[in-house]
């Protein structure tokens, strides 16, 4: 199911705006500690933590599967995401703000998640998936400050099996932590915008409004 390397590097550089003389976190003994961080393939995150997306991950996961938006979103309230209401990326709709993430299914894993625990849209998975258990933290300005082992792996809400191998390329990481940083940029605009607008709709208008 994994995509080459070689056609990994080639989609980044065709979406993403990256100068290749300037990278954002510099390779220090912490960032190439957390590279060494290698996925199990357990299916853990893919089981329990909401995953978020923007609607740049949305149009890919159109494209891939020929599924209409709808049935490839939902909007998970704070109850269900025990975040922080005033963080970013809250959408109001006309029944309360909302995130917005991927489908899960009936049992709560991701509706990508196959029996196999394989990811069957892997190649048009969400950024948040590509990076994980890596977080990209981004300053007020949307700009990449540092990376961290993410929270849920941390505080143990989820019993990822990740170990320490080879260290992934420093390079290639950067291209999808930068492609987080425009894209999550990018969605924040235009949720900002929608939530300002004086008649908050439903889901399938934000849909609408997004593009979709």
């Amino acid at each position: 199911m994994a995509i080459s390397a070689v056609k990994m590097l080639d989609f980044l550089e065709h979406n993403i705006h990256y100068h290749k003389e300037i990278l954002p976190i510099r390779k220090t003994n912490k960032i190439s500690d957390l590279l060494k961080i290698r996925c199990a393939q357990c299916g853990q995150c893919c089981c329990d933590p909401v995953i978020e997306m923007t609607h740049h991950d949305l149009r890919r996961l159109v494209k891939h599967t020929g599924l209409p938006a709808e049935k490839l979103s939902a909007f998970y309230s704070n109850s269900i995401l025990e975040s922080d209401i005033d963080d970013d990326g809250w959408v109001k709709l006309s029944y309360g703000k909302r995130k917005m993430g991927l489908r899960k299914k009936q049992d709560g894993a991701c509706m990508f998640l196959s029996k196999e625990r394989q990811c069957i849209a892997y190649e048009a998975r969400p950024i948040s998936c590509r990076v994980f258990p890596i977080d990209v933290i981004l300053d007020e300005d949307n700009k990449i400050i540092d990376l961290e082992l993410s929270d849920v792996v941390v505080e143990k809400f989820i019993d990822c099996k990740h170990y320490r191998g080879k260290a992934a390329s420093h390079k290639k990481f950067m291209l999808n932590a930068n492609m987080s940083q425009d894209e999550t940029a990018s969605y924040w605009k235009k949720v900002e915008k929608w939530n300002k607008h004086p008649e908050i709709g439903r889901k399938t208008d934000f849909l609408k409004f997004m593009g979709f």
